[in-house]
């Protein structure tokens, strides 16, 4: 089976995101900037709650007082989130921009076989036993053929006739896991 398609940064982004919102490692990363700054806030709350009511003696008015400080950690919790996305997709969005990328970005032709996958464009051809293929990847827009932990042949649907991207990342899943296993 074969694919042809012009790769485009969108491309390139789509992959990167997928990849970035994927990974365990990026999870781990994203969970830890995203609890632990609010719990350092939540403690610093607090201690400033316990000093102010030392000399008050009145927890639950001190409290009150302080609500909106306290305020700022559910803040920050719904906040961060919608933030963090953001910042990767600008970040990744500008990353693909950098340079020519000629051979990145170029008409391309994707074929898989029962011995392994072939990418190849006019400036660089590639090909890959399926064992030595990390994992084969269905996201519904894109299939992403992994050739290492970081880095993907990537296949839009628009390559393909309708129908026909499934049969191809089926086909794709089948050579992987039957070579790969063995």
């Amino acid at each position: 089976m074969t694919a042809e398609y012009e790769l485009t940064k969108d491309d390139v982004s789509a992959f990167s995101l997928y990849h970035h919102f994927n990974s365990a490692t990026a999870r781990r990363q994203y969970l830890r900037s995203w609890f632990i700054p609010a719990a350092i806030l939540l403690l610093a709350c607090i201690t400033v709650w316990f000093l102010v009511d030392r000399e008050r003696g009145t927890p639950w008015r001190t409290f009150l007082d302080l609500s909106p400080l306290f305020g700022v950690v559910p803040l920050y919790l719904v906040y961060f989130p919608w933030m963090y996305r953001r910042k990767v997709r600008k970040t990744i969005t500008a990353m693909a921009s950098e340079g020519r990328n000629r051979a990145l970005f170029s008409r391309r032709q994707v074929s898989i076989s029962p011995e392994g996958i072939t990418d190849s464009s006019e400036l660089r051809r590639s090909w890959m036993a399926w064992p030595a293929i990390e994992r084969v990847v269905n996201n519904g827009d894109y299939a992403f053929v992994y050739v290492s932990a970081m880095s993907a042949i990537i296949i839009p649907r628009r390559a393909f006739a309708p129908g026909d991207f499934e049969e191809f990342v089926r086909t794709a899943s089948k050579y992987h896991e039957t070579l790969s296993a063995g």
